[in-house]
């Protein structure tokens, strides 16, 4: 019998003998593909006799007719290659086992090579992410030391001595700077809230740089060093004798809280420059034996 591949159309010449059962599994010589091939002597048996379908034609002419169009074709068809009838020799259980695994087989490989390729565009773009980035860090550390070492006054060489250590400390401006001299203190008696307690003296500036706002505090304790009260002044606000006897506690407080002094005398304190400080208790407790004073704060002047 004649077959022909469903999809290169080659044809080939084929035993019927080696067809069993429904049929075989066959394989195209030239283009792989593989189809399955029905057995014609079950298709003949389902199909009516040629002489009820011609109308009282014999068998023999039918199969006669049909043996020369076998032969009249086999000058045009393709002899098979070996490698046709090992396959179609094979039964069909084995064949179907064969086509079913190589499918498998076939469709794991392309799902994994796709995997693959995946994974390598994956791992491509990622090389590509890190190179610019690279690229990128470099270019700005490039622009960043140009910028230090050409358009910046010394501060390339800043840079390196603060690297090495022998860069020139910045002097800090705070109230370690500050001296307190000529601390004393006196009792006064205010017509309206009775005894006070005044602690006066002179704020010095020991750094070489001007500094502002200068706070200093006040405590005074019992004869176990318990402190029972606490004061913080401004300096420069002085106040006279008459201001202690006749104001009140509210106005004392407000008076010694000006943070620039009166005058505005404590906005700039040169290098070495000196003001002057006043503390105030009122109501103190009559237990008090000892006052101390100490420098609360000092800022910078800025340029």
């Amino acid at each position: 019998m004649v077959v022909q591949c469903k999809r290169c159309g080659t044809k080939f010449n084929f035993d019927e003998a080696l067809i069993e059962g429904e049929g075989v599994w066959g394989r195209c010589g030239q283009c792989k593909n593989v189809f399955f091939l029905n057995n014609p002597a079950k298709q003949d048996a389902a199909v009516p006799s040629d002489k009820e379908k011609n109308g009282g034609i014999g068998l023999s002419e039918a199969e006669g007719a049909r043996k020369k169009d076998v032969k009249d074709l086999s000058s045009e068809v393709k002899k098979p290659e070996p490698e046709f009838f090992k396959d179609t020799e094979r039964k069909i259980e084995d064949i179907d086992k064969d086509v079913f695994t190589g499918v498998e087989k076939t469709g794991d490989d392309e799902i994994g090579d796709d995997e693959e390729g995946v994974e390598e565009e994956v791992k491509r773009k990622k090389g590509l992410t890190r190179g610019k980035q690279l690229i990128y860090l470099c270019l700005v550390l490039m622009i960043g030391a140009i910028y230090l070492l050409f358009f910046t006054e010394t501060s390339g060489l800043l840079l390196f001595e603060k690297l090495l250590g022998t860069a020139p400390k910045i002097e800090e401006v705070g109230p370690a700077q500050v001296e307190l001299a000529d601390v004393r203190q006196r009792l006064v008696n205010n017509a309206l809230i009775g005894t006070i307690r005044i602690i006066e003296g002179t704020a010095v500036n020991q750094s070489s740089l001007p500094m502002t706002r200068i706070r200093v505090k006040g405590e005074i304790t019992d004869a176990y060093t318990v402190v029972l009260g606490v004061r913080e002044s401004y300096c420069g606000n002085i106040l006279t004798s008459d201001e202690l006897v006749t104001m009140t506690e509210e106005q004392i407080q407000r008076e010694l809280s000006n943070p620039l002094g009166s005058d505005v005398s404590n906005d700039r304190i040169g290098s070495k420059g000196q003001i002057p400080f006043m503390i105030v208790f009122t109501r103190e407790p009559p237990v008090v034996v000892k006052a101390f004073v100490t420098t609360a704060g000092a800022e910078r002047l800025l340029p």
